[in-house]
C-alpha cells in the first residue's frame, strides 16, 4: 500500500476514531487495516465486522488470546468476510475448514448472520466441506442466516443437521454435485 494511503489510515485511526469509537455500530473494512482500525477504539456498540481481502492470515486476530477477543465473542452479530484466498488444487480443504471456518463460528459466540463472499466464481476460494469433519463441527445456536459457498451438495445436507437449529436463511452456491453420494435418509425425513 502506499505511503499515502498509511498516512490518512493514521490520521483515521489518530484524530477520528478516538473520538468516535462509542457510536460505531458497523464497521466495514480492509482487512490490511484492521488491526490498527481496531486498536483506535474500544467499540462498544459495534456489532457489524465487514472484512475485504480477508486471507487465512487474519484468522491470528480471531483468538481468545486476541486484543479483540471481546468485540468479536460477544459483539458482532453480523460478519462479512469477502475471502480472498485461493481454492489451490492440493490444499487440504479439511484442514482449511477446522482452521478458519470451524475456528470463526467458535469463537464468535452471539453470530446471527455469516456470509463468506468472493469478488467472482464460486471455486475461487476454499468452499465449505464438511466431509470427515465431526458433526460437532459448525454448531452454533444463535446464527439465523448464512450465505456461503460448499463444496457438494452433501455438504449442503449436512449443515442442515440440527447443528444450526436457528437457521431461517440459507444462500448456498455448490462446487460441485456427485450423483454417487447419497442424501442421509435422516436429514430427508
Amino acid at each position: 500500500m502506499s505511503s499515502t494511503i498509511d498516512d490518512k489510515i493514521d490520521r483515521f485511526c489518530t484524530y477520528i476514531l478516538p473520538q468516535k469509537h462509542n457510536c460505531i455500530r458497523k464497521l466495514i473494512v480492509d482487512a490490511t487495516y484492521m488491526e490498527r482500525i481496531l486498536l483506535a477504539g474500544d467499540y462498544p456498540n459495534l456489532t457489524y465486522l465487514e472484512l475485504f481481502n480477508f486471507k487465512e492470515e487474519i484468522v491470528c486476530h480471531f483468538t481468545d488470546k486476541s486484543p479483540f477477543q471481546h468485540i468479536f465473542q460477544h459483539q458482532i452479530t453480523d460478519l462479512i468476510l469477502h475471502n480472498n484466498d485461493q481454492n489451490r488444487v492440493g490444499t487440504s480443504l479439511t484442514i482449511y475448514n477446522r482452521n478458519i471456518y470451524a475456528h470463526i463460528i467458535d469463537l464468535f459466540q452471539n453470530l446471527q448472520h455469516l456470509t463468506i463472499i468472493t469478488s467472482s466464481s464460486v471455486d475461487e476460494y476454499p468452499p465449505f466441506f464438511l466431509s470427515w469433519l465431526p458433526s460437532t463441527t459448525y454448531f452454533t445456536s444463535t446464527l439465523t442466516t448464512l450465505c456461503i459457498n460448499v463444496f457438494s451438495f452433501n455438504d449442503c445436507v449436512s449443515l442442515l443437521d440440527g447443528r444450526l437449529k436457528q437457521l431461517t436463511t440459507f444462500n448456498v452456491q455448490f462446487y460441485a454435485i456427485f450423483p454417487y453420494l447419497l442424501i442421509p435418509t435422516s436429514i430427508v425425513s
